[in-house]
């Protein structure tokens, strides 16, 4: 990178991000306002409606499971929690605005869940899931565990706690319905113009929202869905298969390369402006001497294609710690220093968060 260049790009850059260059200063060209408005209206508001509607849907089957309780209902529910596993994917790197005073991130999928502590809630009859506290005996994760656990049929038919069973599903699920349906309300009702309207790279821009979200999000990918459960995290090394998400379905892998495809497509804006054309407008002005959206995408590609060569169960690889999953944590490591330092370099918007892995 010229950094000289890219100083007097950003000196020169306005709304629109360009400059006159008739005294030979480079002029970068680029609307923010229209990528903001692109991400708001045809990524983010979307997906949100999207993912409400799967929850909603989810919540429609699980009645109807409990209703008629059989193989049938069960395969039903299972294939909608499994739907509404992907929509979350699609929207878990849009964690601002409101989504961040509902908690709705901790609320809707920490995981590993804490199937002891479930079971101990369903034995005492307690339906209490709305603290923050009780993060790791709800939502997703716990769906995840509540009906795609061994003996499923027998646990909701003949266990002696069918009924306090019963009254915890339906506490879960509906709380994971009502958030999903709160967070695209707010966002389809008024929030979705401020955030496109929201221009600028100080602390409080969608710019820095999208960047620092963007990075958390793709740090939860690499970490919390393969590096912990590899144990590059803990002092002992050891893995801990069970620590993937969706354990209990084995959708572990289809839902890594989800959060993966569904990251190199917010970075590319989608089929609109994004952050991918961000870069290139300072790459085509001359303030970057590689093209590093090129690079990113590059990266992304080599990730995929890692994936590709893994199988499911996804924890089956976790568990052998095998080279094929080895090499995946390393390609996800090379893309950490190109989207948390060099584009926020690039774009002037500073990473307002901390982590404690080291990347």
């Amino acid at each position: 990178m010229n950094k000289i260049n890219l100083f007097i790009a950003l000196l020169c850059c306005t709304m629109f991000y360009s400059c006159d260059d008739s005294s030979g200063t480079l002029s970068v060209e680029f609307s923010q306002v229209d990528m903001l408005k692109n991400y708001s209206d045809n990524l983010i508001v979307p997906a949100f409606k999207a993912y409400s509607e799967s929850a909603t849907e989810l919540q429609t089957a699980t009645e109807n499971f409990l209703e008629n309780t059989n193989e049938e209902t069960l395969s039903d529910v299972r294939v909608k929690l499994n739907d509404t596993y992907q929509k979350w994917s699609k929207v878990n790197a849009y964690q601002y605005g409101e989504a961040v005073s509902m908690n709705l991130l901790v609320n809707t999928n920490s995981f590993p869940t804490k199937f002891s502590d479930i079971e101990s809630k369903i034995e005492a009859g307690d339906f209490n899931i709305g603290s923050i506290s009780s993060f790791n005996v709800k939502g997703l994760p716990a769906l995840d565990y509540l009906l795609n656990s061994e003996a499923t049929l027998d646990l909701y038919t003949s266990d002696t706690n069918q009924a306090n069973r019963r009254q915890y599903l339906t506490a879960v699920v509906s709380a994971v319905k009502n958030e999903a349906n709160s967070i695209y309300n707010i966002w389809s009702s008024g929030y979705d113009v401020e955030f496109a309207a929201n221009d600028g790279i100080d602390p409080s821009s969608s710019i820095s929202y999208i960047v620092n979200e963007y990075n958390k999000a793709y740090e939860r990918c690499k970490n919390q869905r393969v590096g912990y459960s590899l144990g590059k995290n803990s002092i002992s090394g050891n893995s801990s298969p069970m620590s993937v998400e969706a354990y209990y379905s084995e959708e572990s892998l289809s839902l890594l390369k989800s959060n993966v495809e569904s990251l190199k497509n917010i970075f590319n804006g989608g089929n609109g402006l994004g952050l991918a054309d961000y870069l290139k407008a300072y790459y085509t002005a001359g303030a970057l001497e590689e093209d590093l959206s090129e690079k990113i995408n590059n990266q992304f590609d080599v990730i995929l294609a890692q994936l590709d060569k893994c199988s499911d169960p996804f924890s089956d690889h976790i568990e052998a710690k095998d080279e094929t999953v080895e090499t995946l944590y390393t390609e996800m490591s090379k893309l950490v220093v190109m989207i948390k330092s060099e584009m926020p370099s690039v774009l002037s918007v500073k990473i307002t968060y901390q982590d404690s892995d080291g990347d």
